[in-house]
């Protein structure tokens, strides 16, 4: 991220909190004692925070760092999560209703109230006592990504507008946005607290692309295995001793991603061949950035479809994102397991 805000900025430094507290706070009594609290703090604007501000207050960590750190997010979290509760409740379409939109936008009211019920944490006790708050509320919202693509998926079913229309895909790229800065934020506050040997919070000063890509290929290899019983080999080129301050997590995730799209769509096109051509991954290191091209022989995308490569839920696999995620909600309740190496889109 650049750190211009639009996300509510994340870009280069600053268990489940149990599920009774939806059953014992119902939502509208929330709205009816919170509702112009929430109003408030909708009306406020997010404060940006560059990856640079977060490195270099992670830096050196100290308590008054980690205090200070821990009273932003008690000011600045109930903001973005109020944000993102007002553009939820008023979705377009009537996406706003659909019952996993309605389950996200009650996990985003109670995080909020979680939040502006506690006090601005002063010392060290009360620091603690507010991080391992901010770790459960992470670890509520886990599945948040997952509910929303149901929620789109249920409006598709119910009016035929899908992830494709302009109002909606806008909607998700600024959701999606906000919750990796959300995240993030938590996420470096917690490493801070916590503190990983040889990390700046959540930032390693010395991220390797060549080991990530390393991992991420690995990771693929297994599953392209247990899929189709080989994998064609991911070849490294470029500048493979690049090492610059970066947050690993964010690579792998998208390489990971990548990777299985590539390797699936060799598998597809070669997997009857005695040759399988390889996967080839670039680390390119520019004057004011790092590329990581990944090219394969897997085919390409129709034409007709380039239209559609950059909006939520499509994918060229065979089997559509709406039987996976019914497959997978099977496989979670001890069903049979589905082809984890197609996903959503």
């Amino acid at each position: 991220c650049s750190g211009c805000g639009s996300c509510g900025g994340v870009g280069m430094a600053a268990t489940t909190m149990a599920s009774s507290r939806l059953a014992r706070v119902p939502v509208y009594m929330l709205r009816k004692s919170n509702g112009k609290l929430l109003d408030d703090y909708a009306s406020r604007p997010q404060t940006p925070t560059t990856l640079r501000q977060m490195y270099e207050l992670g830096m050196r960590t100290n308590y008054e760092k980690i205090l200070l750190g821990a009273q932003f997010l008690h000011a600045e979290l109930p903001i973005r999560l109020a944000h993102r509760v007002k553009e939820l409740e008023n979705l377009p379409y009537d996406l706003n209703n659909m019952p996993s939109v309605v389950k996200v936008r009650q996990l985003y009211e109670n995080s909020f109230q979680d939040l502006v019920e506690r006090k601005r944490p002063e010392d060290e006790e009360e620091e603690e006592l507010f991080t391992d708050l901010l770790v459960r509320i992470r670890s509520r919202h886990d599945d948040v990504h997952k509910l929303m693509a149901k929620g789109v998926m249920e409006l598709k079913s119910e009016s035929g507008r899908g992830a494709n229309d302009l109002k909606i895909h806008d909607f998700l790229d600024r959701f999606y946005r906000s919750r990796i800065g959300i995240r993030t934020l938590i996420s470096h506050q917690a490493d801070m607290r916590y503190s990983r040997k040889g990390y700046v919070g959540i930032i390693n000063p010395v991220c390797k692309p060549e080991v990530i890509v390393r991992d991420a290929a690995q990771a693929v290899h297994s599953i392209a295995y247990r899929t189709y019983g080989d994998c064609p080999e991911v070849q490294l080129h470029g500048k493979t001793s690049l090492q610059f301050p970066y947050i690993e997590g964010h690579i792998f995730f998208c390489l990971f991603e990548l990777l299985k799209n590539s390797i699936r769509a060799t598998m597809e096109t070669h997997g009857n061949n005695v040759h399988i051509p390889p996967v080839k991954v670039v680390i390119a290191d520019g004057n004011e950035d790092v590329t990581l091209k990944i090219s394969d022989e897997g085919g390409g995308i129709p034409r007709s479809e380039m239209e559609n490569v950059w909006t939520y839920l499509f994918t060229t696999a065979e089997i559509p994102p709406e039987k996976l995620m019914e497959i997978e909600e099977k496989s979670r309740h001890g069903g049979v397991g589905c082809d984890p190496i197609a996903g959503f889109g």
